[in-house]
């Protein structure tokens, strides 16, 4: 009796084992994966990587609190502008992003953060960049999305 148990135990479990999200290859740890195309299913997977590269980097020393912080940060505004412009747009499209802080913005505007003075989410700017917005979240992040040859 005791063995038919554990027979039947072993049975169910492997049942629940292989019928599991991780088993058949599905992101479990992601909730939004279920909801949107291939393109953001596998961005939202590249940004847990990111930040599971991250956790290993500030667990090993390798960058500063502060460094860790700004990056964690810089990908959950990533994150969180992709996943806006796909629910408004309804497309399975990932743009190409640029989440900057204030000192790296004339990396990509000439004048930096003056030149955005009264600039609003959606003006073109330069001809290759769309201002998208700019988010607080312990510093400002400025976003950016290129402009390609429509």
């Amino acid at each position: 009796m005791r063995s038919r148990i554990c027979v039947i135990l072993f049975i169910l479990i492997g049942a629940a084992i292989i019928c599991s999200p991780a088993a058949r290859g599905q992101a479990v740890h992601s909730n939004h994966s279920d909801h949107f195309g291939p393109e953001i299913t596998a961005f939202l997977e590249l940004m847990h990587q990111e930040e599971v590269e991250l956790d290993f980097q500030i667990l090993h020393d390798e960058i500063s609190r502060k460094e860790y912080v700004r990056s964690r940060s810089r990908i959950a505004v990533l994150r969180q502008t992709v996943l806006s412009m796909a629910r408004e747009t309804g497309e399975d499209r990932v743009p190409e992003l640029h989440v900057v802080v204030g000192a790296e913005v004339d990396q990509i505007v000439d004048g930096g953060t003056r030149a955005l003075k009264g600039v609003k989410p959606g003006t073109i700017i330069e001809g290759k960049w769309r201002y998208l917005g700019t988010v607080i979240r312990g510093e400002a992040f400025y976003t950016f999305e290129r402009l390609t040859g429509k």
